[in-house]
């Protein structure tokens, strides 16, 4: 058995070691081409990850972000930005863009981000925020671009690229196919659209050609602006016209060129409604009913009370500087006759009739309202009257928007009386809160003016 069985394992050797050395070449081929390839895979993997993270350019970019900075980012968002660009910042149709879509954040750098951040869009309810430091500017634009990992947006765009066109050819294709959205003029909400401004000199100055022409050419994923170019594209429009388009924009003023026509009609409550719904009721809430920590109520009975028409009037067309309350000069009178109709037509069981003298002035110690100031406001109105921004519940009763509304005597009023289902209590007299006298409040009043 032993001299049969010996020649065929003889033959078997060779067979084989030659399959064990060709498993071995393919092994260590293996090995080698991982080590040359495998990198440069993940490597590209990473750069696609990270531009739907954080845009163009990549150069010295990565896909990690500060776990400190991104929190700081967050609260800030939730903050200042979350009641027009709405929780996760995706927007809302006819009142503020999503500005955390990935497509969009493909295409917008961090440069026209912040430049954004920094001078606002002006005509527009985009308030400039440019108190805030760049920690905090950094970290809301590190939240805007965390949280879309999962997919992936290869557009990008070349912000030195100009476009040619013809304004006139570009102003018969806008009307035709971006009016209905962007508003006649391009104004966007401001007109009643659903899309935003793009016409302004806001948008246009930190817009490129080329931005303009990929938003146009692919489209915002999830939203109501799909591709427009091509023959899959909506209107089936080339770059050409997407061209002139761009020129038209250029060529626009910058703000609705719309003259306010004077109306003898009288204030409509409804109308009002429909108007405060759309430019107010992200911030003050629905009914004007305000937000603790966020926003005032403005339908107030007491608030209503002491404020007339042209204390709300100045208050909405000035803003308050400092504060989420921006200038709406763009909201005509017949508007905001309308929207102040609106708010004095909630009914109230008691009503509440107060006289307050805009020209009356009060003599106070100002070093003596500080103390008193510290004591009985700052904990709800913050330090130096800075309000929500401070994280007082209360809002900036310090900053000038409201001091160059406000009279010493509405404020007095107003410490005198309380606010009726809000946290604003009355602080004068033995039914007072604080048990204050009239001298306290005219020392407090002396100090909030001297802030400014």
């Amino acid at each position: 058995m032993e001299n049969n069985s010996s020649p065929s394992n003889k033959s078997l050797s060779p067979i084989l070691l030659l399959v064990a050395a060709f498993a071995f070449c393919l092994i260590l081929g293996g090995i080698t081409l991982a080590k040359k390839y495998a990198p440069k895979a993940l490597a590209s993997k990473e750069r696609h990850i990270v531009r739907s993270v954080a845009s163009s350019p990549l150069k010295g970019r990565t896909a990690r972000v500060d776990p400190e900075l991104l929190k700081i980012g967050e609260t800030t968002f939730n903050t200042l930005c979350v009641a027009c660009h709405q929780p996760g910042g995706i927007g809302k149709v006819g009142f503020a863009p999503g500005i955390r879509n990935h497509d969009f954040l493909a295409l917008a750098s961090d440069d026209y981000l912040r430049n954004t951040i920094r001078a606002g869009r002006p005509g527009t309810a985009m308030v400039p925020w440019s108190a805030l430091s760049e920690k905090e500017l950094a970290g809301v634009i590190a939240y805007l671009r965390t949280g879309n990992e999962g997919y992936v947006s290869e557009l990008s765009q070349d912000p030195e690229k100009k476009i040619a066109g013809a304004a006139g050819k570009g102003k018969i294709t806008f009307e035709t196919y971006c009016a209905a959205c962007h508003g006649p003029n391009a104004e966007g909400y401001a007109a009643g659209g659903s899309g935003p401004g793009i016409g302004l000199a806001g948008f246009l100055s930190v817009a490129s050609d080329d931005f303009i022409m990929q938003t146009v050419k692919h489209g915002r994923s999830g939203t109501a602006m799909l591709p427009f170019v091509g023959s899959k594209g909506l209107a089936n429009l080339s770059e050409s016209s997407v061209g002139d388009i761009i020129a038209y924009l250029r060529s626009l003023p910058g703000k609705p060129v719309v003259a306010e026509a004077k109306s003898t009609a009288p204030p409509d409550p409804k109308a009002g409604k429909m108007h405060f719904d759309a430019n107010c009721m992200a911030c003050h809430q629905p009914g004007g009913t305000g937000k603790a920590g966020f926003a005032p109520s403005i339908r107030n009975r007491d608030f209503l009370a002491l404020a007339d028409d042209d204390f709300i009037l100045k208050t909405v067309k000035q803003g308050r500087l400092g504060t989420a309350m921006l200038p709406r000069p763009d909201l005509s009178d017949k508007v905001m006759a309308d929207i102040i109709a609106y708010l004095r037509s909630v009914p109230a069981k008691t009503v509440v009739n107060v006289s307050v003298d805009q020209s009356k002035k009060f003599k106070g110690d100002s070093q003596q309202g500080h103390s008193k100031y510290t004591s009985y406001c700052l904990a709800c109105h913050g330090d130096k009257g800075t309000g929500y921004v401070a994280g007082g519940a209360g809002p900036a009763i310090g900053l000038a928007g409201f001091l160059s509304v406000a009279s010493d005597d509405y404020i007095y009023q107003t410490v005198k009386l309380g606010r009726i289902g809000t946290a604003m209590k009355p602080f004068i007299g033995s039914k007072g809160l604080a048990n204050l006298n009239d001298q306290d409040v005219y020392d407090i009043i002396s100090y909030l003016r001297s802030l400014n």
